[in-house]
């Protein structure tokens, strides 16, 4: 009996959280866009390596290298209660780091589907790092 209560708590658990909900938490570039322009107190994290920052970036945006050994040591000095608006190439970083996020406990994290690409893709501009 406490085997099968379990399994209808676990099931129960894992539904409760709509497919609708789940899926705003990775958002196109026009509703990232508008998160950016319009969420107060966000973070904008960059989560690419140092050489694709090279090539361009989202104004503002912390950088984070998602495949260094420090990332889980920098997410931690963050303030959790804050929303972030995490970004990579091409989504797939940018949800294991929200993943990761999450499971520290950062209460809003959303992700750009299709990463910068796809950004770049609807026509929206970059800002690229000047060399003195």
């Amino acid at each position: 009996m406490k085997r099968i209560l379990s399994i209808i708590s676990l099931a129960l658990l894992l539904t409760s959280c709509s497919k609708e909900e789940k899926e705003k938490l990775s958002l196109n570039p026009v509703e990232f866009k508008q998160k950016i322009n319009t969420v107060t107190g966000s973070v904008l994290l960059d989560v690419r390596t140092p050489e694709e920052l090279q090539k361009g970036y989202l104004k503002g945006a912390l950088n984070f290298d998602f495949k260094s050994p420090q990332f889980n040591i920098l997410i931690e000095g963050l303030d959790k209660e804050k929303p972030y608006l995490v970004y990579c190439a091409s989504g797939v970083r940018s949800g294991k780091a929200a993943d990761i996020m999450r499971e520290k406990g950062f209460r809003e994290v959303y992700t750009l589907e299709g990463g910068l690409n796809a950004w770049k893709g609807e026509g929206f501009g970059i800002d690229t790092l000047t060399t003195q």
